[in-house]
This record gives C-alpha cells, sequence and structure tokens, in this order.
C-alpha cells in the first residue's frame, strides 16, 4: 500500500478543512435559520439526527476498512469492494426497513418524515465509508478537506433549493445530492481499483469491524448523554445552557480530531510493518492540546463576559459549565490520541470495552450529580468520566508503546497558558467587555501572548511550522 503527504502537512491540511467547515456550517446555520423557522429548522436536524444514528453500522464498516487499507501488504482494490459492495446493501437493507417502519411512528413534525430520513441515509452512507479509507491510505488531511468540499457544495444548493420555496425538503435534497456527488471526488483521490476480494480479506474486515461498529453506537450515546440527562432531570433550559457552553469549547478539539485520525492511520501502518510507532505517539500527545489549554484559560479568565457577549445574557449560567468544559476538553483531546493509538494497534476490542465503561460512569455520576449540584453536576460527571477514561487508555497502551505521557511541550503549553491568562485578566478588570470588539481584542492580546512565550520557551514550535512549510513546498511547487 503507497502511502502519501508528511504527516505535519496532513494535519495542517485537515486543521483547515476543520476551520472553514465550522465557518460554512456556522454562516449556513444561520440563514436556514431564519428562512425555515424554529419547527422546519428543526425538523430537518431532527431527520439529520436520526439518519446519523441509523448510520453507525456503516460508520463503524468505515473504521474496519480504514484500518486494513492503512495496513502494509494489504489488498487496497479488494477492501474498496467490500466497502462499497457492503453499503450498498445495508443502505437498500436499512433504508426500506425506514420507509416501511416509519409512517406508523407519530414521532415528526412535518410531513414525509420518514422519506426524508432515508434520503439523507442513503446519501450519506457511501461519503462515509469511503472518507475514512482515504485517511488510511495516509491522506487524513486531504479527507478532511473532501468533508469541506461537501459542505461547499450542500450549503449553496440548500440555500437556492429553499429559496425556490422546497422547505425542509430542500434542505434534505441539497445534502443528500452533495453527498453522493462528492463520492467521486473521493474515490478519485482515493485512487484505487475494485477488485475481487478472497476470503480472508473479508475475514479480517469483519474481525474488526464487530468492535468498531458496537463502539460507534456507544460512542454516538456518550457524546448525547450529558444533553439527553439535563433534559430528562432538570429541562430544556439547563440543556441549552450546556450546549451552547460546549459549542464554544469545541474549537480547542479542531486540531486533536485531525491528528487523531491521522495517528490512526500512522500507527497501524508502521505496527503492521513492524517499525517503532513511539516517537509519532509522543508527538501528538505533544501537540494535541495545543488549542485547548489556552482556551481553558481563557475561559478561566473570563467564563460571563464569553458566554454573555457571544449569546446574550440568558445565558449567563453558562459561564460555570464553560469552565468545567474546557478542562474537560483538554482531557479530552489527549484521551482520543491514546485510543486511536488502541485503535491502530489492531485493538478495537479494548476500545469498545473502555467506551461502555466511560458511559455507564458518565451516566450513573451523572444522575446523582445533576440531582445535587444541578448542571454543574454533569459537567464534573464528564470530567470524571473522561479522567477514568484517560487513565484506562494510557495504562493499556503504555504495555505496548513506551511514549511520553506528559512531554515537555505540554508543560511549555501550560506555562504559556497560565502567563496568557494573568494578562487576559488584568486586562479583562481594566477594560472589561461590553461589545464583540473588546472581547476580541482581549482574546487576540491572549493569543499573541501565548504564541510568544511558546515560541521563546521552545523551539519545537517553530521548527515545526517551518518543517510543515517545508513539505508543503515539495509537495506542491
Amino acid at each position: 500500500m503507497s502511502r502519501s503527504g508528511s504527516f505535519g502537512l496532513e494535519v495542517s491540511k485537515g486543521f483547515l478543512g476543520k476551520v472553514l467547515l465550522m465557518l460554512v456550517g456556522f454562516a449556513g446555520s444561520i440563514v436556514f435559520a431564519r428562512v425555515l423557522g424554529p419547527v422546519g429548522y428543526g425538523a430537518f436536524h431532527v431527520v439529520v439526527a436520526l439518519a446519523n444514528v441509523l448510520d453507525n453500522p456503516i460508520t463503524g464498516l468505515g473504521t474496519a476498512c480504514k484500518k486494513r487499507i492503512s495496513e502494509h501488504g494489504q489488498d487496497a482494490g479488494a477492501i474498496l469492494t467490500i466497502g462499497l459492495s457492503a453499503t450498498a446493501g445495508l443502505g437498500l437493507l436499512v433504508g426500506g426497513l425506514i420507509l416501511l417502519v416509519g409512517p406508523y411512528l407519530d414521532y415528526f413534525d412535518i410531513d414525509n418524515g420518514p422519506l426524508y430520513v432515508a434520503l439523507v441515509f442513503f446519501g450519506i452512507v457511501f461519503f462515509k465509508v469511503v472518507q475514512p479509507m482515504v485517511a488510511g491510505r495516509g491522506q487524513f488531511g486531504t479527507a478532511v478537506f473532501l468533508d469541506s468540499i461537501r459542505s461547499f457544495f450542500t450549503i449553496p444548493l440548500q440555500l437556492a433549493l429553499v429559496f425556490l420555496g422546497w422547505g425542509v425538503a430542500g434542505m434534505v435534497a441539497g445534502l443528500t445530492v452533495a453527498s453522493l456527488a462528492t463520492v467521486p471526488l473521493a474515490l478519485y483521490v482515493l485512487d484505487v481499483r475494485p477488485a475481487m476480494p478472497d476470503r480472508e480479506t473479508v475475514r479480517s474486515i469483519w474481525e474488526y469491524a464487530k468492535f468498531s461498529v458496537p463502539s460507534n453506537f456507544i460512542g454516538t450515546a456518550y457524546g448525547k448523554v450529558d444533553i439527553l440527562l439535563l433534559g430528562a432531570i432538570l429541562g430544556t433550559g439547563a440543556s441549552g445552557q450546556y450546549k451552547i457552553a460546549m459549542q464554544l469549547v469545541l474549537p480547542g478539539a479542531t486540531l486533536s480530531m485531525v491528528m487523531g485520525s491521522g495517528l490512526f492511520a500512522e500507527v497501524s501502518s508502521l505496527a503492521s510493518r513492524g517499525e517503532e510507532v513511539a516517537q509519532q505517539v509522543t508527538n501528538n500527545v505533544a501537540f494535541a492540546s495545543v488549542l485547548a489549554i489556552p482556551l481553558f484559560f481563557g475561559a478561566l479568565a473570563m467564563p460571563e463576559s464569553i458566554v454573555v457577549t457571544v449569546f446574550g445574557s440568558e445565558y449567563r449560567p453558562a459561564g460555570t459549565l464553560l469552565i468545567g468544559l474546557a478542562a474537560y476538553q483538554i482531557i479530552q483531546t489527549q484521551a482520543s490520541q491514546i485510543s486511536s493509538v488502541l485503535e491502530g494497534l489492531d485493538r478495537p476490542d479494548l476500545q469498545m470495552y473502555i467506551v461502555a465503561v466511560t458511559l455507564v460512569t458518565n451516566l450513573i455520576l451523572g444522575v446523582v450529580l445533576v440531582r445535587r449540584f444541578g448542571a454543574v453536576g454533569i459537567v464534573v460527571a464528564t470530567i470524571a468520566a473522561e479522567a477514568l477514561k484517560f487513565s484506562w487508555v494510557t495504562y493499556l497502551a503504555r504495555q505496548h508503546v513506551t511514549y511520553e505521557i506528559f512531554p515537555t511541550p505540554v508543560r511549555h503549553q501550560f506555562l504559556a497558558g497560565v502567563g496568557m491568562f494573568a494578562v487576559v485578566e488584568l486586562l479583562h478588570r481594566w477594560i472589561g467587555v461590553g461589545s464583540w470588539f473588546e472581547l476580541l481584542a482581549i482574546v487576540g492580546v491572549g493569543a499573541v501572548v501565548y504564541g510568544a512565550v511558546l515560541v521563546s520557551v521552545s523551539d519545537i514550535f517553530m521548527h515545526t511550522a517551518k518543517s510543515i512549510l517545508s513539505d508543503a513546498q515539495k509537495q506542491y511547487r
């Protein structure tokens, strides 16, 4: 199996793609929310959410194909054939069941809800099985960019159809058509010819998928449990406060998401050739939290000012949640890298057990602490569950790979974060935050201080930047 692109360059491309994806999605959500209104806009997201739950088996299959295609000596054409044919079969089966059972479920606030779910489901599943294989070939940054291109197709098409009066149907059609249209591009980037798989290839993918599929289901539940618990115990208002706090800390995880996907493929490829992976794991751990750490110190310095300025005074209670979730994000960015190591080392079974125990821990602690402390309790439960996950995956990974758990660059990031906190706290007390301009000015100064301290205490960050630029010049000249 041939691999292309340097790790640092692919991370940079993927990070840029993630940023563009977030910006385009945010701008589109403002327009669609205003045009469709709460009912129509909410109905579309219910449709997409249901399709995303139902596509978990295919997402798990995509993970298995990504793992096998990243390994040395595997038949990429046979793996592609298995991925596409299994997706077609599962897509027709699940889509048919949706259309068959859907009309008997009184769940949708719009007409044709089951049809919309089936269309979105069938539209997205082929992309979700091909895109991970692009990442598995070493082009994980390009894989993220493919998702960004899909959004660039989706949103203009949705806008045109919505303004033509199609409403929710236009949103569904835009997403479905754009997703299907991006699949040929992904196949072109993958650059693999389908081939007839043998029994051994089928068996190897099944051996991985039988754990990655349930892991995806459990992971989806883990991602939703906090919102569901708050809504059930305290009401939807508490869920709304939590949701906006989580939205504000998500940018801290963008780089880590890309790096984790790359580490999965890199560890899988190196391990399949019998090569050392410890240095690559250490490098990922060193940089995974480089955005999450300053975000935490920024939230610690002026939580209420950030929340109120961005979302309004009615969300002031989310300030406390913001600090806790920013702390959680640091742990999560580290845990995600080590989880990728276990998956890349062909141990999806361990990952499944860990995620299941983490979910149960979060659920039990969440119920107890929410009843006792309110919305803050779910944040404490989430931090405790993620800390348990991090400790467990670290223990297991260290049995296979001797990497540094707390490398020097991470210590430098915390040092820079403390310096940034001191400056931001002083500026916040001195000039306050009464507008977007003042908020952005303080955040900008804090970012400069954070970057300046990092560069002054360590040359690794400047060296990394120069290396990435050099790789880009070699690849694109």
